[in-house]
């Protein structure tokens, strides 16, 4: 009997070895893909469900849809649902389209590189603009004091002009972004004043606690500036011409999108639509 379990358990192991000849063990992978991208439709339309996106397809694969990743809407981007989401997709030339009730309503290409960076749709007979995304962020303040190791920290914003002076016509000239200090109430610049299609390199924004039991949190208050030196005038819903002026609540640790869009001599259109990166 001894004889015979022997046999047994050397016939398995043959068997076991010979099945490891016969099989290579493989892992089905795919290569990492380098360029990363946050994808924005910005056309100076009306948000309504007549001028929604219901597919996005990159290099013919679906990348965002109705049923998936969600809808791609007037002044809005996917990937949605979350923060500091990215796609992904093959560094080099990538093809864009989109699909609107069956049709297709959008097809141009574009040059990716490796790295995060913003696309942005602002035209439909027009290929995306590209926007690095400015990755790595930078937070720190600097050397921490007694004065301000509980209360200051930073968030970091890029702001991108996408400003219509009509329903055809970009803004003519350049645009300045500035915010106020929340310590010193002066108003600061961010970055450089940029045309359309442009962004300012990504800005540290100073933000001080409001709460003391909190991630930490404040009112940053926004304007811009024309190139003039004037604050930029835009119409508001009872189309009378006011100083275009804006606020957000900034966050410890967070890096923005500032998406300056719209149509700036109609009622009530132009705005900022804030994306977050982080």
């Amino acid at each position: 009997m001894k004889i015979l379990k022997y046999l047994t358990y050397s016939l398995a192991v043959m068997l076991m070895l010979a099945s490891c000849d016969k099989h290579e063990l493989k892992f089905d992978t795919e290569e990492a893909q380098p360029a990363e991208f946050q994808l924005h439709y910005f056309e100076p339309i009306a948000n309504n469900a007549s001028y929604y996106i219901d597919s996005v397809f990159v290099n013919g694969v679906l990348y965002s849809s109705v049923n998936g990743s969600g809808q791609l809407l007037p002044y809005n981007g996917v990937p949605g649902g979350g923060i500091g989401k990215f796609f992904s997709v093959k560094d080099g030339d990538v093809n864009f389209k989109f699909y609107r009730k069956g049709n297709i309503v959008y097809d141009q290409s574009v040059n990716l590189t490796k790295g995060k960076q913003n696309v942005i749709v602002h035209d439909m007979n027009l290929a995306p603009i590209v926007i690095d995304n400015g990755y790595p962020y930078q937070h720190s303040s600097g050397t921490p004091s007694v004065a301000t190791w509980d209360t200051d920290s930073l968030e970091t914003v890029k702001f991108v002009n996408l400003l219509y002076e009509n329903a055809t016509t970009p803004y003519p000239g350049k645009l300045q972004y500035q915010w106020q200090n929340p310590r010193t109430k002066e108003w600061e610049n961010l970055g450089n004043p940029v045309a359309f299609g442009e962004a300012t390199e990504r800005a540290p924004i100073l933000i001080v606690k409001t709460t003391h039991n909190s991630s930490g949190s404040c009112r940053i208050n926004y304007r811009i500036l024309t190139e003039d030196g004037e604050q930029l005038q835009v119409k508001n819903s009872g189309g009378k011409t006011v100083n275009y002026s804006d606020y957000w609540t900034g966050y410890i640790g967070r890096s923005y999108m500032h998406f300056f869009r719209g149509i700036r001599t109609k009622n009530n259109f132009c705005a900022v639509s804030q994306w977050t990166s982080l």
